[in-house]
């Protein structure tokens, strides 16, 4: 998938998730309120949204996480 708009198609689509630490459940990246996106300084390949590092708040528990993200499809 290394057209940014089947990425952002994947996101619409709810096959992208993340993981919650504290709960120990995967969120749906559109159930979770998105606070920043840490870009993989040492990726350089033509896909770099698959190796960022995003910054959510689950609304399940309150608590600030980071995660992957991981597509299910």
């Amino acid at each position: 998938m290394s057209n940014p708009g089947e990425f952002l198609q994947a996101c619409a689509d709810g096959k992208i998730w993340l993981f919650c630490t504290k709960c120990n459940e995967v969120r749906n990246i559109n159930d979770v309120e998105h606070l920043d996106c840490i870009g993989n300084e040492s990726y350089w390949g033509p896909e770099p949204w698959w190796h960022d590092t995003r910054v959510f708040i689950c609304k399940e528990c309150g608590t600030q996480q980071t995660s992957a993200i991981e597509y299910v499809p």
